[in-house]
């Protein structure tokens, strides 16, 4: 007998944010599928503060967020399924089961309110018709209701937390490699992660039931039966109605102050640190309790990175040499424009007097934590100049 292989599918996610290269990382998914396509990225939010003399007020300069690129809007179906209804009979055929049908139920945990039983009737269609001649045996799957007598089970999580070994964090499917020689376990268990748009799960579960016939990625029929697979998500609370705009409340954080000069470092960070914890302190009631912030030394690991540049810097288009800036990347995960979750976030500051870092730093703080204008903490309401240099945060 032969060892029961499983097979993910990755995930791609629909990622927007500064341009550049972030890649298909962050923010997000056997068979493994894209994280929700995050791949594609476009300036998003990009602004300055520049510094002018004590008798005068600063200015800041924005730019409209841009819009992030998003699939095109995918509508539920629910086509008929053809599907048998004949009794189960023995027959010749060498697959896994010994016969010729095979029944599929489906266990629906993460979100009982949404009818996936289509989608996987849809499926089943395609793999007892045109998507026949690249099963490696024959079979016909038929659908029931009876869960505890199923052959397969299809069961939608929130998570797949395990598939043959393989690193879940970015898979959206796992299912077992069958053929004719392997032994089946019972029941059968193909994984989905729900959230999923109706296309997008069909998608996966083809994927997924291309496996339990025996194909193994890069086969045909492609490109459904591709390693990495661009999903998207259902609709979805945007970034700004979050009461945390990411996907962890406890933040990364990376300082590189060594621009500096190295009497200048301590002060720098002091001033950042009090940024961090004005904000970890709820900051005046405008951001949840729960929000923290942890240091890192991995800077590609941070979600927030806050520097000081040794020279002038882009910002928005603009060079800028004295001032901050705030520039984000974002996750855009369902099929509207506007961004889900913040992926990363960039502060810098230069030619700042050092005892003016941390209200600058703050300042962007409050549009990582995706607070409008209109909800900014008092400190960074029209402060003027020795207000950016107080203790603020007290």
């Amino acid at each position: 007998m032969l060892d029961l292989r499983t097979v993910a599918l990755v995930a791609l996610v629909l990622l927007a944010g500064c341009s550049g290269g972030l890649g298909g990382t962050t923010t997000p998914d056997a068979t493994t599928s894209t994280a929700p396509t995050e791949t594609t990225t476009t300036p998003n939010a990009t602004a300055s503060l520049t510094e002018t003399t004590a008798t005068t007020t600063t200015t800041e300069a924005t730019t409209a967020p841009a819009t992030s690129t998003t699939a095109s809007t995918e509508t539920p179906t629910t086509a008929s399924t053809g599907m048998p209804t004949a009794t189960d009979e023995r027959t010749d055929v060498e697959n896994p089961w010994g016969r010729r049908n095979v029944t599929v139920a489906v266990r629906n945990t993460a979100n009982r309110s949404r009818n996936v039983a289509p989608l996987v009737e849809r499926t089943l269609a395609y793999w007892n018709g045109e998507g026949s001649e690249y099963a490696h045996y024959d079979v016909t799957f038929v659908p029931t209701s009876e869960v505890i007598e199923a052959d397969v089970v299809v069961e939608f999580v929130k998570r797949i937390e395990s598939c043959n070994g393989t690193d879940t964090n970015s898979t959206v499917g796992c299912a077992p490699l069958l053929d004719g020689r392997a032994v089946p376990s019972d029941p059968a268990r193909v994984q989905v992660v729900a959230g999923y748009s109706n296309q997008s799960t069909v998608e996966i579960l083809k994927h997924e039931f291309g496996h339990v016939v025996g194909v193994e990625h890069g086969e045909e029929p492609m490109p459904t039966m591709q390693a990495m697979s661009a999903v998207t998500h259902l609709s979805q609370p945007d970034l700004r109605d979050r009461a945390v705009p990411w996907h962890n409340s406890t933040l990364a954080v990376h300082v590189d102050v060594s621009a500096l000069p190295g009497h200048e470092r301590e002060a720098a960070r002091e001033q950042i640190r009090h940024a961090l914890d004005y904000y970890e302190s709820g900051a005046d009631g405008t951001v949840p309790s729960n929000v923290s912030f942890v240091r890192t030394s991995n800077r590609s690991a941070a979600d927030v990175r806050i520097q000081i540049p040794d020279e002038a810097f882009d910002c928005g288009g603009e060079r800028l040499r004295e001032g901050s800036c705030g520039e984000s990347w974002v996750y855009d995960t369902d099929t509207d424009d506007a961004p889900e979750y913040f992926a990363s976030y960039d502060v810098r500051v230069r030619g700042i007097d050092t005892d003016a870092i941390g209200w600058h730093v703050g300042y962007w703080l409050s549009d990582a934590m995706g607070l409008t204008e209109a909800e900014l903490p008092s400190p960074f309401v029209d402060a003027d100049y020795d207000e950016r240099r107080s203790e603020w945060w007290t």
